[in-house]
């Protein structure tokens, strides 16, 4: 039933996307475009995005000081919520600002920008919401974008962040961009990581919300989001629950699912009460599967664990840009192992291995890259 329901609000998106859509942008592109006016696109929250929160501050304060060089708009719906006609009307409205907009600004998947050729005079930068490149995503693989969309998803792009040269490749292939739209120039999320006195907020914040973790090693579990949005799909989770009773009073282990599987009511009862990100900083061993956090664990030296059960089968249907090994961290696909595999990561952290990988992935990670995005953004306005 929801892999029916998921056909039928792809194919009401496809016909807003291919007919609806490049009319209304047609007609109202016959006026200028508005070089000043940047706009904060996302279709996946109702408010201001992680993503984005501090490309948006950064701008934000620069039109404050200016005067009106640059004005910051923002266009957040969560489309999921919303009906077929809910959608139509809302893509309507957000066409008729990407027609006079000089800059559009994203941080996921968001098909209004790609429903017909922009005009030149409008920038569109994709920030995206997960550093590096781990399992392989949009066109590189077949779970991500349905086979009967035919336009490119991914189009009008003209610069795509990425957090370091070795994931300007699997970008460019996923999201099909010519040379040069992908750049290795940062995530702009990421600089938070560099700045101590946004760490020690989160950890005084998670003192607040976690009292029962005082005196106790953090263990955080985020798992990848499996499947697709209309058919989600966890592996791990009963094993996790049950590594949390054997480690025993020394540890508090905490599960923070992806926010898509909290929507759906066997996952509702583990939505916490800071995210995966603001945890973090707090966590003393990080256990993932295929998820982007593991690069956030490595930028912030965290003690990792790859805990991936279907690991085979995972890779074999989705494939992957890089080896597992490659990971500085242990792998353990069996149940019976991780406990052993926490105490063990806990008790060594293998430095050079993580400076080698940071390297090649993150390097573009250096705190700045806000800057050098708004700088670029502004260039052009």
């Amino acid at each position: 039933m929801l892999q029916i329901k998921f056909f039928f609000r792809q194919m009401a998106k496809l016909l807003i996307q291919n007919i609806i859509l490049p009319v209304v942008y047609f007609f109202a592109s016959s006026k200028d475009a508005d070089g000043s006016l940047v706009v904060f696109a996302d279709a996946h929250h109702d408010g201001l995005p992680d993503s984005m929160t501090d490309l948006y501050t950064y701008l934000k304060e620069r039109e404050e000081n200016t005067g009106g060089s640059v004005h910051i708009t923002t266009f957040f719906r969560d489309f999921g919520k919303l009906s077929s006609g809910e959608q139509l009307k809302t893509s309507i409205r957000f066409m008729k600002l990407y027609a006079k907009a000089g800059c559009v600004v994203l941080c996921d998947n968001f098909l209004p920008v790609s429903a017909c050729k922009k005009r030149k005079e409008t920038k569109v930068v994709q920030l995206w919401h997960g550093p590096g490149a781990y399992k392989k995503f949009g066109y590189d693989t077949k779970d991500d974008i349905p086979s009967f969309y035919k336009s490119n998803v991914f189009a009008n792009y003209d610069l795509v962040t990425v957090s370091g040269q070795r994931a300007v490749a699997p970008f460019t292939s996923a999201m099909r961009q010519e040379a040069g739209v992908v750049r290795p120039i940062g995530v702009s999320r990421m600089d938070r990581w560099f700045d101590e006195a946004a760490l020690l907020k989160d950890r005084e914040l998670f003192v607040q919300m976690y009292p029962e973790a005082a005196g106790k090693k953090v263990l955080l579990w985020v798992p990848t989001f499996r499947g697709n949005a209309g058919v989600p799909s966890l592996d791990g989770l009963d094993s996790v629950k049950k590594l949390g009773e054997v480690l025993g009073d020394e540890w508090f282990v905490i599960i923070s699912l992806h926010p898509h599987l909290l929507t759906y009511a066997d996952y509702a009862a583990y939505k916490q009460k800071m995210t995966s990100s603001q945890i973090l900083p707090s966590a003393d061993l990080v256990v993932t599967d295929y998820s982007s956090i593991l690069y956030d664990a490595v930028i912030l030296k965290k003690k990792l664990l790859i805990f991936a059960p279907d690991m085979d089968s995972f890779f074999a249907k989705r494939g992957s840009y890089m080896k597992p090994e490659e990971i500085p961290a242990m792998i353990v696909q069996r149940d019976e192992e991780l406990k052993s595999a926490v105490l063990e990561t806990d008790a060594s952290y293998g430095a050079n291995a993580a400076a080698a990988f940071y390297e090649s992935w993150l390097a573009a990670c250096d705190g700045k890259a806000t800057e050098r995005i708004a700088e670029y953004i502004l260039s052009r306005n």
